[in-house]
C-alpha cells in the first residue's frame, strides 16, 4: 500500500487519477491544487506508478512494508 501526494493544477490531478485508475485509488484528500491517493499494489507496480506520476507533480510518497492476513475464519498459528 502507498500514499501518494500530487500537487498541480486541475488538469494534472485528473491525469494522475487516470494513471492510477487500474489500482482502484482511494482519494483521501483533495483540494484545488493537490490530491492524496491511497493505492494497493505490488511493490514493482507502485514503483512504475511513481515514475509515471513524477512529471504530473508527485511530491511525496509513503509506503508500507509487506503485510498479510488470512481470509475467512482461519487464523495464523
Amino acid at each position: 500500500m502507498a500514499l501518494l501526494k500530487v500537487v498541480g493544477n486541475k488538469k494534472k490531478i485528473e491525469k494522475c487519477l487516470k494513471a492510477c485508475k487500474s489500482f482502484n485509488p482511494v482519494i483521501l484528500d483533495k483540494t484545488k491544487l493537490s490530491i492524496v491517493i491511497q493505492v494497493t499494489a505490488l511493490r514493482r507496480e507502485i514503483d512504475k506508478m511513481s515514475k509515471k506520476l513524477k512529471p504530473l507533480g508527485l511530491t511525496s510518497t509513503s509506503r508500507t512494508g509487506a503485510i498479510a492476513m488470512t481470509r475467512g475464519a482461519e487464523i495464523f498459528k
